[in-house]
């Protein structure tokens, strides 16, 4: 009678005919499976149907018009996409056969309410080092893991070099990068910008670690080809739809060159590398 759908990166949500049982109309809430705060909501009646257009580490809520809860769908492994998939059994693998507890490094987390690396990060898989520019994401990302005692959190841009550079930022943070042309894209508020610290790559990256996750918004591939090679992971996840093809062609010849097996999916790469 009420059917909860997460394919095709959506949330859906059908409801039969269901006045005869429960107080209309219902509520339909997206709950973020990180902080538990409401996203989204609607109402619905018989035979009624909605959507929310992401279905990202979000849960469902539904209840009566009472408030009484008749429905919980917590997003699990099942609904990630295969990024999420291939990382979480990833660090699942090394533990059970390594007996460690594997380290990764997280540059552009973002609020870490959604990313391929939050579950096997959140579930304490893995420790990790989380990185984030924007002073409103990374106070977001703080409240988010201030109880994890597996993560470090850094407030920090991430360059090659690790010397000044100029920052873009729009809106709450969301939206920031160091190229310009990216934000410019697709930021319809207005975006500020300063010349800021920065940290390089190399310098985050003190130890071996076992993964590296990367979404900087047009950056990744720069901050890939400014790491020493000695210091990248078998396993890259970095996103490209933001690069330029010249970009895209240079570091698909260079991880190949290392090693690397790589899997293009729709905004982000797989690296691997081969035994």
């Amino acid at each position: 009678m009420i059917k909860v759908d997460y394919s095709d990166k959506e949330i859906k949500v059908k409801v039969e005919k269901i006045s005869n049982l429960f107080k209309l109309p219902l509520r339909f809430s997206v709950i973020s499976s990180i902080s538990s705060k409401e996203i989204w909501s609607c109402d619905l009646n018989d035979n009624w149907w909605a959507t929310y257009p992401n279905n990202e580490m979000n849960d469902v809520k539904i209840v009566d018009a009472d408030g009484d809860v008749i429905l919980n769908k917590k997003w699990n492994m099942e609904d990630g996409s295969y990024l999420y998939k291939v990382l979480y059994f990833y660090c699942q693998n090394i533990i059970a056969k390594e007996k460690r507890k594997p380290k990764g490094l997280v540059v552009g987390t973002h609020d870490g309410e959604f990313g391929e690396w939050v579950p096997c990060v959140f579930c304490d898989l893995s420790d990790a080092k989380l990185v984030e520019a924007s002073k409103p994401q990374f106070d977001k990302l703080f409240e988010n893991y201030k109880n994890h005692s597996n993560v470090q959190m850094i407030n920090s841009i991430v360059t090659t070099d690790g010397k000044p550079v100029e920052f873009f930022e729009g809106g709450l943070g969301y939206t920031n990068s160091v190229v310009e042309r990216v934000i410019r894209s697709w930021e319809k508020e207005e975006i500020n910008s300063s010349l800021k610290d920065s940290v390089s790559i190399n310098d985050l990256i003190d130890n071996k670690i076992d993964w590296l996750h990367l979404d900087v918004e047009g950056y990744d591939i720069k901050l890939l080809m400014g790491t020493d090679p000695e210091k990248l992971p078998n396993l890259i996840i970095f996103e490209y739809e933001n690069s330029k093809e010249d970009e895209n062609n240079q570091i698909k010849q260079y991880l190949t060159n290392l090693g690397y097996e790589l899997d293009y999916r729709k905004v982000s790469c797989l690296a691997i590398k081969k035994n």
